[in-house]
């Protein structure tokens, strides 16, 4: 806890979890869960927001709520003191929606849209060339013109054959990171900055860390501050031991016999990591920031908890693959050490964001900001949330309330759950017997209106 207490009064926002297939119990409806962090923090008063914060999101590659100590979902889980203090001192929110993979997930954040509207709708699909993206929104308005932004980490938006300057030539001013969708080595692997490529032998998780921290330190206007880490993603690996507390021998055989725990140590090497890099900040700058965290899709099938996902997991539209850990704290984030159990689709991150940074409005293609929910816990929220996807496993869409979730899969086939009562979705409902024709009018007139 102690090396956290620093950091209190910034906002942050992490993304989780990406690309890859997998079958995997879906995650327990994370509103029924008691408070999260085991270790007790003494809450801080929030710093008063002013009109230009810096904004940091951070987005962790495959880590779905199961694998996330905020939620308490599993009994095996990492030791994360930089995002336990982040909870206990911000907001948890217990219903963000992204997409089962992470090419999908990574485009409806940066453009706002579903991928019904922009095309991009499974993993490897490139991001079309006409879509806005966030950083170009923000630079092309008056009034957010003024922010600095950059894209450190993963990339993964420009198909099979991506240039190293895609990131560039989409309209990120600065990119530093990997162009592909995974890494085969964290400690040996090709670093692209604005279009020009390396090879690195810094750990990756470390090297990303240290270039967030070059760029935010050479800033002099407010920034926004895309960090995509490649972790806990595969190849699953025993990382740098001051970086970790799992006891583990590293072999190859006990990393493919025992997969889990090195997973874990990854998670905890990138909240080592996040932790250097937020008390790298002075105190004005950090005590003006606000970070998100958040997976970009579920656990990976290998590395779940089967006792928490019954159905699904990464590359489902179970809840497994869809429903992961998203954080908020720092400057602006009067809410402290509670859960918004609110409904958040991953395209609301653009409105968001533009709306942290001046934009004055709050609905933007299909992202909806939730700025008025870090401060308010009565200000309104989604009636529904959608999400769409194609894959040789799995194709379909997802649409919730905020009780019932119906999946119609390409070939026609629907499944309905309660996700209140049966969060892991393992009674499904219009083959029971019972009448739910109602509830299947209202969330189809919804997805009509979307698709």
């Amino acid at each position: 806890m102690n090396k956290c207490y620093l950091i209190i009064s910034s906002v942050f926002l992490i993304l989780f979890g990406c690309g890859g297939g997998g079958s995997e119990t879906p995650p327990v409806e994370a509103s029924i869960v008691d408070d999260p962090p085991a270790t007790p923090v003494t809450p801080v008063p929030p710093v008063s927001g002013n009109d230009k914060p810096n904004i940091l999101l951070i987005i962790s590659d495959d880590q779905g709520l199961d694998a996330s100590a905020q939620y308490n979902l599993s009994h095996d889980l990492p030791t994360t003191p930089t995002l336990d203090s982040l909870a206990a001192n911000g907001l948890i929110f217990d219903n963000l929606w992204v997409t089962p993979v992470c090419t999908t997930t990574r485009s409806a954040l940066i453009t706002g849209k579903y991928g019904v509207n922009t095309g991009v709708t499974a993993i490897g699909d490139e991001l079309p060339s006409s879509e806005e993206i966030l950083h170009q929104h923000l630079a092309n308005n008056d009034v957010t013109a003024s922010y600095q932004s950059a894209v450190i980490g993963k990339w993964h938006l420009g198909g099979g054959n991506a240039a190293d300057s895609h990131p560039n030539d989409m309209g990120v001013p600065h990119y530093s990171g990997f162009i592909r969708g995974t890494i085969t080595d964290f400690s040996d692997w090709k670093v692209t900055t604005n279009g020009v490529s390396t090879q690195s032998n810094t750990y990756n998780t470390t090297a990303l860390t240290d270039s967030a921290i070059d760029w935010i330190q050479g800033q002099t206007q407010p920034w926004f501050m895309w960090l995509a880490y490649a972790a806990p993603h595969t190849p699953f690996h025993l990382p740098p031991a001051n970086l970790h507390s799992q006891d583990l021998s590293g072999t190859q055989s006990d990393i493919n016999n025992n997969p889990r725990p090195y997973y874990l140590a990854a998670i905890e090497a990138m909240d080592t990591e996040i932790g250097r890099l937020l008390e790298s900040m002075n105190d004005e700058e950090r005590n003006n920031t606000i970070v998100f965290f958040i997976g970009d899709n579920g656990t990976p099938s290998q590395v779940t908890d089967t006792t928490v996902y019954v159905n699904g997991s990464k590359g489902t539209l179970y809840e497994g693959g869809l429903r992961v850990p998203m954080l908020v704290s720092g400057i602006g984030v009067s809410r402290q050490n509670e859960r918004e159990s609110g409904l958040i689709n991953a395209t609301d991150f653009f409105a968001t964001i533009a709306e942290l940074a001046g934009n004055e409005s709050a609905e933007i293609h299909d992202s909806v900001s939730f700025k008025a929910l870090l401060s308010d816990a009565n200000s309104p929220t989604r009636d529904y949330i959608y999400v769409d996807f194609e894959s040789d496993r799995v194709s379909g869409w997802a649409i919730r309330n905020q009780q019932y979730k119906l999946i119609e899969y390409t070939n026609g086939e629907q499944e309905l759950y309660d996700l209140i009562n049966n969060p892991q979705e393992t009674h499904e409902l219009l083959n029971s017997g019972g009448d739910y024709s109602v509830i299947l009018d209202e969330l189809m007139t919804e997805l009509n209106k979307i698709r």
